[in-house]
């Protein structure tokens, strides 16, 4: 049976934001990305602060009837609260994501079950927090990176899909909540070393993206990963309806390279939503029934 490579665009929409407040320009930026994904003959995934769906509702309503998901992005700045999450204990952080969550359900009329954190700004109370209230996927953070300044520390977390550990959020675990880490080159480091390179469109061009997707899929199957995943994101505050927008042809570019990775590996592409390789990664990897072992390696502390 031929092995598959899932393929996730993720846009962060957030155009409403105090910083930018240009409700037009994200609404157009979502539904040109949305374009571009069916083009190409999948689905994207669009995680939006509470009043970005609220500016936008028609536009995300019509997005989630075409299929594409729609579910929730966090900045706690955008209901008054301080930037990052990652510095509230459990009680503040759980009125913070309920409010968040809540005003998301008032205009889409659902709950959404995907979440992303803005900033990957999150701490050890977060993921069973999110369980509690009906998430089971989605970013909560980034692998290798190290911005204390932002309450954003993943070094050594999981680079590939897994199930959360509910008390520390750099190991796997057996939490019903499928991590799905933004794929990264942990070999390339940004911002004075604190960010390990990661398939963000805007980041830089597609040649450059070619070589983290490359290394991605050849770590996931030098591992013999459960399934092999590709995650890209962007943010909905750059033109992508302007056919040449820097961003937009590295998007297009970043999707012919993975085509051709994926024909050179003899891999069926498949371009999806993150929760329809959350449900894959389920259906290959059963919810472990006990925590990951540790074991410290003592070979250097003699007999």
């Amino acid at each position: 049976m031929i092995d598959k490579l899932h393929f996730s665009a993720k846009i962060d929409c957030e155009s409403t934001q105090p910083s930018v407040q240009d409700a037009v320009l994200g609404r157009q930026a979502s539904l040109a990305f949305g374009a571009i994904l069916e083009e190409a003959g999948g689905r994207g995934s669009f995680f939006c602060i509470p009043s970005e769906v609220k500016a936008n509702a028609k536009a995300y309503r019509d997005l989630a009837e075409r299929g594409h998901q729609v579910g929730l992005h966090v900045h706690p700045v955008d209901l008054g609260y301080e930037e990052f999450l990652g510095i509230y204990g459990p009680h503040e952080q759980r009125t913070i994501l309920s409010q968040c969550t809540d005003a998301f359900a008032q205009v889409m009329g659902y709950r959404p079950r995907g979440i992303c954190l803005g900033y990957g700004s999150s701490n050890d109370y977060t993921r069973p927090i999110l369980v509690e209230l009906g998430y089971d996927h989605g970013q909560t953070q980034i692998p290798g990176r190290i911005l204390p300044e932002c309450a954003s520390v993943a070094a050594g977390a999981p680079t590939e899909p897994h199930y959360a550990h509910r008390w520390n959020r750099v190991l796997s675990g057996n939490l019903d909540f499928v991590e799905l880490p933004a794929t990264t080159d942990p070999d390339s480091r940004m911002w004075g070393g604190k960010h390990p390179q990661d398939l963000r469109i805007e980041l830089v061009d597609a040649k450059n993206h070619y070589y983290t997707v490359q290394k991605a899929v050849q770590r996931q199957l030098d591992a013999d990963a459960p399934i092999k995943a590709i995650l890209a994101c962007t943010h909905n505050v750059f033109p992508y309806n302007e056919p040449h927008d820097f961003r937009r042809q590295t998007l297009l570019g970043v999707i012919e390279h993975t085509k051709r990775l994926a024909t050179e590996h003899d891999l069926e592409l498949l371009f999806q939503t993150e929760q329809q390789i959350a449900a894959a990664y389920r259906e290959a990897v059963p919810l472990p029934t006990e925590d990951v072992k540790l074991y410290l390696d003592r070979r250097g502390h003699g007999t």
